[in-house]
């Protein structure tokens, strides 16, 4: 046997490792029992994220609403459907713009990445079946998304989704 052996040297990674498992056979502990025990926001297992949502908070668009869902908080507006710049060009078809943008302090990161257009398309894409354009040739329909904080996650889109489809019922109603 070595003397490094022998005297019981300290290993940070071997340290580490045996935290990780002690804290999962803890977690499966709880969760075989079916413990309340509290998440990382402080929420228990069983309780759900807390919820805001208020409809019509931009009173010059045509619909607009505002919904937090935990810590993500996000406000949309719909403007039209109204006469399109492009009306030199004859469409029998309406137009849709989605523009989905973060203010500054919403996340860690700063300015307008990748996410914000990929949001935007993937907005443009869910609403595209559900706008009625042909009903509305010659128009445009603007959906403005900003979101004021993200929480992380796929809560963001839920969220969106939720508050367009308010915005929405009340631009066309």
């Amino acid at each position: 046997m070595s003397a490094a052996a022998a005297t019981g040297t300290y290993s940070p990674a071997a340290a580490a490792g045996d935290k990780r498992r002690e804290r999962r056979e803890e977690l499966r502990r709880h969760l075989a029992e079916d413990a309340d025990w509290p998440r990382a926001d402080g929420r228990s297992f069983h309780d759900c994220r807390p919820a805001f949502m208020q409809t019509g908070p931009t009173t010059a668009a045509s619909g607009s609403a505002y919904a937090e869902f935990g810590k993500t908080k996000v406000i949309v507006s719909v403007f039209g459907p109204r006469e399109s710049k492009k009306a030199m060009m004859y469409s029998d078809v309406g137009r849709l713009n989605c523009n989905v943008s973060y203010t500054t302090f919403a996340t860690p990161v700063r300015g307008q990445g990748l996410d914000n257009k990929e949001y935007s398309s993937m907005l443009h894409k869910a609403l595209e079946g559900a706008v009625m354009l042909h009903t509305f040739p010659k128009t445009t329909v603007d959906v403005f998304a900003l979101v004021l904080e993200s929480g992380g996650s796929m809560l963001l889109l839920e969220t969106l989704l939720l508050v367009i489809i308010n915005a929405l019922d009340f631009a066309f109603c």
